[in-house]
C-alpha cells in the first residue's frame, strides 16, 4: 500500500463504516471523513507499508474495545475480517503493528479527540 493507492485513500471511509455499525452508531456523528483524512495527513513521512496511521488507529480502537486486549488477537481478528471480505490477510506478527502504534503521536490523538468533541457540540 502506498499513499496514492485506493485502499490508502479509502481508510477514512472504512473506519467510519466499521464503527458506525456499533450499537451506538455515534462515531460517524462526531468524526467526519475530513477529520480522519486530516489526522492521516499529519503523518507525511515514514513507512506506510502495512500500517498507515488510520489503519493503526482503527486497529487500536478495536484493541481497546475488545475483551482480549492483546495486539496479536487484534491482528488475528483483522486478518479474519480481511478473509471475509475476500482480501489477502495481513500478517499476524505483532511487531510491525506495535511499532506503528508507537508512531501515533499523543498530539495527533488529542487533536482528533478535541475535534470529535467540537463536532459533537455542533451536532446537538
Amino acid at each position: 500500500m502506498n499513499k496514492s493507492s485506493p485502499e490508502y485513500l479509502n481508510l477514512a471511509d472504512d473506519l467510519l463504516k466499521q464503527f458506525a455499525q456499533t450499537e451506538e452508531g455515534d462515531l460517524s456523528a462526531i468524526l467526519t471523513k475530513e477529520n480522519l483524512t486530516h489526522f492521516q495527513s499529519q503523518y507525511t513521512g515514514g513507512r506506510v507499508k502495512h500500517f498507515p496511521p488510520l489503519k493503526t488507529l482503527t486497529l487500536f480502537m478495536h484493541q481497546v474495545a475488545s475483551e482480549n486486549k492483546s495486539c496479536r488477537n487484534t491482528l488475528i481478528s483483522d486478518a479474519r475480517d480481511q478473509i471475509a471480505k475476500e482480501q489477502k490477510p495481513d500478517k499476524t506478527d505483532n511487531s510491525s503493528y506495535c511499532k506503528a502504534r508507537k508512531r501515533l503521536t499523543e498530539d495527533s490523538l488529542k487533536a482528533l479527540l478535541n475535534q470529535s468533541g467540537e463536532n459533537r457540540c455542533l451536532s446537538t
